[in-house]
């Protein structure tokens, strides 16, 4: 991993395009949490919009810390929207207000992720459901992390430990995307060092679209096992009552 601090780049935002327009993958990843996103639920990081459209929208709050996605979400979504980052405030205003927070492959965005999970902790009403869908295993960090400005992919272990030290109780906690692994793996580590800066935008273009229409499907799959490794970590965490 890069030791100088990651940070949102250009190459960042084209990252994030790519993913915003996979509807078919967007989809499979709410249904993870699906039954957990019921009263008022926050989207944490929600960038583009591109999980937004496919929540639930009444009581929906969207989030981010990027002034210009802030207004983006404000004009285009249509939900309640609030400027936030998560690693340094909680705002009084919204303690213990939500019944749901949903954060998609933000947290590896933040050097330090533990303020992030307690804040939202404070966010939560009792009872409340962190769901957060993060990015996995160390071993495949490669170029597109670099690019998207990731400062870790994460073990189970270290996504349990984290909730459980802010006060979480666990309700699940499992890798997910298992073919993801390997098409992460060859893009950011292998085809990384073969690809030239100018070649990337259109090779991730390509390899996202057929991602989307090929492999998505074969991750409804993993509604019946659990793959024991995966390119993302799926966690659903409870706020106990007081």
């Amino acid at each position: 991993m890069s030791d100088s601090k990651p940070t949102w780049t250009v190459n960042s935002h084209k990252v994030l395009e790519q993913a915003s327009s996979l509807d078919r993958y967007n989809r499979w990843l709410i249904g993870n949490f699906r039954k957990y996103l019921k009263g008022k639920i926050l989207e944490v990081g929600a960038g583009l919009g591109g999980l937004a459209k496919h929540l639930p929208q009444n009581s929906l709050y969207l989030s981010d810390l990027n002034p210009e996605y802030f207004e983006h979400l404000k004009e285009e979504i249509g939900a309640q929207t609030i400027l936030l980052d998560i690693e340094n405030e909680a705002p009084k205003k919204y303690q213990n207000f939500f019944d749901a927070i949903l954060s998609s492959n933000v947290f590896e965005h933040i050097e330090n992720d533990q303020n992030a999970f307690d804040n939202c902790y404070k966010l939560l009403k009792d009872n409340g459901h962190l769901c957060l869908f993060i990015p996995a295993r160390a071993e495949i960090f490669g170029s597109l992390d670099r690019d998207m400005g990731h400062f870790r992919r994460y073990s189970l272990e270290e996504v349990k430990s984290k909730a459980k030290k802010s006060g979480y109780k666990i309700i699940e906690a499992r890798y997910a995307n298992l073919p993801g692994y390997f098409t992460w793996w060859g893009r950011g580590v292998l085809l990384g060092k073969l690809i030239n800066k100018s070649g990337k935008s259109q090779t991730d273009n390509l390899l996202a679209r057929i991602f989307d229409i090929f492999i998505t499907p074969l991750l409804l799959l993993e509604k019946f096992y659990s793959p024991p490794f995966g390119q993302s970590v799926i966690l659903v965490a409870q706020k106990p009552n007081s």
